[in-house]
């Protein structure tokens, strides 16, 4: 697992076998067939909306010849319905028996028979099998051309078909602009809003018609759409131990759009780098599609990037000052900037949430024209690129989403001895947290146990069976992987029996990503979480519980009165960007001093500012600025308007809540039931 490639059995430099390559034909023909039975019958606007929260995937199963049977897909077969198989051409004869013996239903397809009348043909087969008696969709269906604006075009024309406009692919021709794409694409999706919308406040058709164009304009203002970004990309340190001379030339830059980068049935025949872009893009687009949002492939990030993102994480490891961290992230800023093309920002102004497959932090970067890095703007979460074969392999087969909408048992594993002053003030701060969260949150329950070895957190997952596991202690790097100490003991692999869906690591850079380190928070994730949160630097540990316990009170919360958040992913984002007050105030024994001075209302700096002055003040994107302005507004009250905002820059403080990556799918951890989404969905709410 953790062993360098072998260039003669996978790409170059992101690691894409390339037995698997071999499937990249197949997999983005699947993506063109149906994900649901819905797909094939006229659906009502508002359930193609709510589709975008309940992210109906394509179900494939990417399996060797050699696996192609009952014995060890048993399970898949038990829970959904064998339709097609499709194989290369040489595999047919084999592949042909095997599938029949497992009852699929359609002929198995070998690659020399995909084209636009087969997937037709296929569409047709699935209706008159599954549904024969509803009336089926109409529209053309067609393989898509180019891979590099897949993302943006196949969940357009999907859209299109169930929604009676033209189907034919958008393409950049004729003048046409990338831009000119991602607008038709925006305009479809503000139309699918508003139709939605009218259907869900029950407008008859006369009415519908009167008030449509000014409910389009109106959903125009306030779009938000699921997006998946492709970044791809490897850190220079990596590169230089995994790589010789030869092989680091042939890894050059990629542009976010190539008119050569077509589907064709030989594609994985291409070199390296374009296999790989076209695993990345694939990767992306089935997010795109699942989500039914919108999809875009970056350029790769230059190699600067990783190289000052690695000396910002260095700088976290001894004293650091909130001066050169600034630095730093202006430093960084300003080498990622060829990543910010037109069409980027606009999507990333529509989103709701980023699905980001990269090894690159692309939630610490500042967008141009905002004043706080990404992650503060909206919620981001990352999907790890090497080794892309495992990125693949876990894209195609997504879970279930997971709904904790019941009494949450969470189990804090301490890791660090008692004899360990952190290991002191971790225990402490865990206990503070379940005392406060006791009397808010009585369907959170908060286990602390005492795990000073493997076997102990083993046998302590085993027997508790969280919904969240928090594992609190040292983060370390054993050469160029960063993993957890239990005790005094590093480990990468925690094999745990039964893999909590959520785990939390309370530890420091685990899951650093300027030297492409082997990180325990993306391999937590092979081991069957579904999503993990790590810390990309080392963080103090006081305020890393307080971040954490705040995350688990609003969890409860949300949980007891529902209605403000959807998913985890989305309460984390609201945690860590309300925390600006908290890095702001913890930046130096003089702002902390202040912090709990009375104002003239009698209440706390802190208080003052939770309850009374900071609500609908505070932008994301700008944040950290606008609490500042705020605070700022107190002290003047105080007569002290000068010197705390001098605090502010000298000593100054850091942003430390921003430095966490959630990587997995945290977005798939509903807060309410199915129902409870649909019946929110539904017409007459």
């Amino acid at each position: 697992m953790l062993e360098r490639p072998d260039p003669a059995d996978a790409t170059v430099p992101h690691g894409l076998s390339k037995t698997v390559a071999t499937a990249l034909p197949g997999l983005w023909y699947c993506l063109h067939l149906p994900a649901a039975l819905s797909d094939l019958v006229d659906v009502d606007a508002w359930m193609l909306k709510a589709a975008q929260s309940l992210r109906l995937d394509h179900n494939i199963l990417l399996v060797p010849i050699d696996c192609f049977d009952e014995v060890l897909l048993g399970y898949h077969l038990q829970h959904h319905h064998p339709v097609v198989a499709i194989c290369p051409d040489e595999l047919l004869d084999e592949a042909r028996q095997r599938a029949s013996s497992l009852g699929f239903v359609l002929p198995t397809t070998p690659y020399s028979e995909l084209c636009d009348a087969t997937l037709t043909a296929q569409w047709d087969a699935m209706h008159e099998h599954f549904i024969p008696d509803l009336p089926a969709l109409t529209g053309e269906v067609s393989l898509t051309r180019r891979l590099d604006l897949a993302a943006l075009t196949l969940p357009h024309r999907r859209l299109a078909r169930q929604m009676g406009w033209p189907t034919a692919e958008l393409a950049v021709q004729d003048g046409t602009s990338v831009s000119g794409v991602l607008a038709q694409v925006l305009n479809g999706q503000t139309r699918l809003a508003a139709v939605a919308r009218l259907e869900r406040e029950g407008a008859s058709h006369s009415e519908a018609g009167r008030r449509y164009p000014q409910t389009v304009r109106e959903e125009a203002a306030r779009l938000r759409v699921p997006v998946a970004l492709g970044l791809p990309g490897v850190a220079p340190a990596y590169a230089r131990n995994a790589y010789d001379a030869e092989l680091r030339r042939r890894t050059g830059t990629q542009p976010a759009v190539d008119p050569d980068d077509t589907w064709s049935v030989t594609l994985h025949e291409r070199p390296d780098h374009m296999v790989e872009r076209a695993a990345v893009e694939f990767a992306v687009t089935h997010q795109a599609v699942a989500s039914s949002g919108l999809g875009l492939m970056l350029p790769t990030v230059p190699p600067e990037a990783f190289v000052i993102l690695a000396e910002l994480e260095r700088h976290f490891l001894t004293t650091h000052s909130s001066a050169a961290v600034r630095r730093l992230l202006t430093r960084l800023n300003d080498a990622a900037q060829p990543l910010w093309s037109k069409e980027v920002m606009v999507a990333i102004q529509r989103a709701s949430y980023l699905t980001v497959f990269s090894d690159f932090p692309l939630g610490l970067l500042t967008m141009p024209g905002d004043s706080a890095p990404l992650c503060a703007r909206l919620p981001v979460t990352y999907r790890p690129l090497d080794p892309l074969t495992r990125t693949v392999q876990q894209q195609v087969v997504a879970p279930p989403g997971l709904s904790l909408n019941h009494t949450i048992k969470v189990l804090v594993a301490e890791c660090i001895p008692v004899s360990d002053p952190v290991g002191r003030i971790s225990r402490g701060g865990w206990s503070l947290a379940r005392e406060t969260a006791a009397p808010q949150a009585s369907n959170l329950t908060i286990i602390q146990d005492e795990t000073l070895t493997l076997q102990a957190l083993q046998q302590s997952v085993a027997e508790h069976r969280p919904d969240i596991l928090v594992i609190s202690a040292h983060g370390t790097m054993i050469g160029n992987m960063a993993a957890l100490v239990i005790g005094d003991t590093p480990h990468l692999d925690l094999g745990l029996t039964r893999m909590p869906p959520v785990v939390m690591l309370s530890a420091c850079h685990v899951a650093p990503r300027g030297s492409g380190a082997v990180a325990i928070t993306d391999l937590l994730l092979r081991e069957g979480a579904l999503a993990v949160l790590g810390t990309q630097v080392p963080v103090e540990v006081t305020r890393n519980a307080i971040l954490m316990g705040r995350f688990l009170v609003y969890l409860a919360e949300e949980i007891a009165n529902p209605g403000q958040f959807a998913t985890i992913l989305e309460v984390w984002h609201h945690v860590q960007t309300s925390n600006a007050v908290h890095d702001i105030l913890d930046g130096s024994p003089s702002l902390k001093a202040w912090a709990s001075s009375v104002t003239i209302s009698g209440h706390s700096v802190i208080a003052e500012f939770k309850s009374n002055r900071a609500s609908g003040r505070l932008r994301p994107p700008h944040v950290y600025e606008d609490t500042e302005y705020v605070l700022g507004e107190i002290a003047d009250e105080q007569g002290q308007g000068d010197r705390v905002r001098n605090w502010f820059r000298r000593p100054g403080y850091v942003p430390e809540s921003l430095f966490y990556v959630f990587a997995g799918r945290p977005d798939r951890i509903y807060l309410s039931s199915l129902e409870q989404q649909v019946e929110q969905a539904h017409p007459g709410r």
